[in-house]
């Protein structure tokens, strides 16, 4: 089925379906795919929706750039939903995921039973800030495309925030760099230029109107996100910030038994 970018352009996405019970749809993080977000819920207690989001995995990466902003994004998972549900349903996302599960939220609210945000941010308030890290991420777009997905994958698996996933195991370590290397140098390109934090909308000011019940999961050591996810706690009205110990950035692939605890406890509560 075709879905709608916000341009009018047809976008299908990718997407595994199973299970049944409470609709949970997991939004994997930039240079991920749904592969990398699978387990996290249980197929056999809930129906698991995961998509490949726009640039990423099996899903198109067309070169028309406006399909990458997080508004078309927000409107492609909407046409995805409406296709494959008429119940309230629960969004999970992480990093790129989770500002996507986020937006959406703000957008639908009252279609939501809860919400999941692993090392998630609202974006950034500083305009100053944000026009900094546009163009930091334009440059690294533009570098992606000159250098190649390689060179790319080996820069950013180096990024201090990943520090603390090179004590994760020689498996797990060579499935998210097959992950990474499986990707498209222009979808990766088009999506940091477009979905950047520097060009999204700050959402911190409409935190207050989120009426759905939030899981905040970061990494104790992530100690940005996780200031962060502190501050969101205490701006949403229904929020619970739990950080995981012995993890990072990405808490769900370097604690995922805790971070699967969490989540299952959050979803027998709604």
């Amino acid at each position: 089925m075709m879905r709608r970018s916000g341009s009018g352009e047809a976008v299908d996405l990718r997407v595994r379906d199973e299970g049944d019970g409470l609709p949970v749809i997991l939004l994997h993080g930039f240079t991920g795919n749904g592969d990398s977000m699978s387990g996290l819920v249980s197929p056999t207690t809930n129906r698991v929706i995961i998509p490949d989001l726009i640039g990423h995995g099996l899903s198109p990466a067309p070169d028309e750039l406006c399909v990458y902003r997080m508004e078309a994004m927000v409107e492609q998972l909407h046409q995805l939903i409406q296709e494959k549900l008429d119940e309230p349903r629960v969004l999970c996302g992480y990093s790129m995921g989770a500002r996507l599960a986020l937006s959406y939220s703000l957008k639908h609210t009252r279609e939501m039973s809860g919400l999941i945000l692993i090392g998630g941010t609202p974006g950034i308030e500083d305009q100053e800030e944000a026009a900094d890290r546009a163009a930091n991420d334009a440059r690294l777009a533009h570098w992606i495309e000159g250098k190649g997905l390689a060179e790319f994958v080996h820069y950013w698996e180096r990024l201090p925030l990943f520090a603390t996933q090179s004590r994760l195991p020689d498996g797990v370590k060579r499935s998210i760099r097959r992950i990474r290397l499986a990707q498209r140098s222009h979808g990766i390109a088009n999506s940091l230029r477009m979905a950047s934090t520097g060009i999204m909308t700050s959402m911190w000011k409409d935190l207050e109107n989120l009426e759905t019940p939030t899981l905040l999961i970061t990494g104790a050591y992530d100690k940005k996100f996780t200031v962060l996810a502190e501050r969101m706690e205490r701006a949403i009205p229904s929020a619970h910030h739990v950080p995981i110990p012995n993890a990072g950035h990405a808490a769900h692939i370097e604690n995922p038994v805790v971070v699967r605890r969490c989540i299952e406890e959050f979803l027998r509560k709604l």
